[in-house]
């Protein structure tokens, strides 16, 4: 395995990442990492670009040491899998991060599923919905007033995935609006899920979802 954004840190002090490919590399996909690697360092480059310009208000949103943008992966062309473990904006920059680099794992993996183990936030999930279509629910944790659960297999029949969208929709509705929340909760906090059911409503503490990147 091998991590390929080693001097991420001073050429982009605002970008937290890792970019990380496993499985046997055969010339073929050695080429094809070299292809999307630019491209990768060209989006960063612009994230970078992007910090620089912000006011001081906006880069005071930013995270810890000044980070601006997170983005965690992980690409096996022989599962045919891209992981998506973080992905994350601290600040208001003037391109959408989850459409670039969407684009660019279509344009050289379009073959794979992308698959994001742990999704929290509401705005990703959306985003997902919108741009790729509905994911399959692989598994969900859900915390209750009184416990934690974590659905698999048949029980997943009763937490679908627009099923969860539309709860938290109306969750945040009854409460002021997603806006609302988000001012309340301020920069570098993910918006919650939420789904309502038999056992009431229950915070989706995180879950799996799988979707082809073409």
């Amino acid at each position: 395995m091998l991590d390929l954004i080693d001097g991420s840190i001073s050429k982009w002090p605002s970008v937290t990442s890792s970019l990380r490919f496993s499985g046997a590399l055969t010339p073929q996909a050695t080429a094809r990492k070299g292809g999307f690697c630019r491209e990768l360092c060209r989006l960063f480059d612009r994230l970078q670009e992007g910090f620089d310009r912000l006011s001081a208000v906006e880069k005071a949103r930013c995270g810890l040491d000044g980070v601006a943008a997170e983005v965690f992966l992980q690409i096996d062309l022989e599962k045919k899998e891209v992981v998506l473990d973080k992905l994350f904006k601290y600040a208001e920059m003037d391109f959408h991060l989850f459409t670039e680099l969407l684009e660019i794992l279509q344009r050289h993996f379009s073959e794979c599923d992308l698959l994001v183990p742990a999704l929290q936030g509401y705005e990703l999930a959306q985003e997902m919905r919108r741009f790729l279509g509905v994911p399959t629910v692989e598994c969900v944790f859900l915390k209750g007033d009184s416990r934690e659960r974590l659905l698999l297999g048949d029980a997943l029949q009763e937490a679908s995935f627009e099923g969860i969208l539309g709860d938290t929709e109306r969750h945040y509705q009854e409460r002021g609006g997603v806006e609302k929340k988000r001012q309340e909760l301020g920069p570098g906090r993910e918006l919650s899920m939420y789904r309502r059911g038999r056992e009431g409503e229950e915070e989706v503490l995180w879950m799996q979802v799988r979707i082809a990147l073409t």
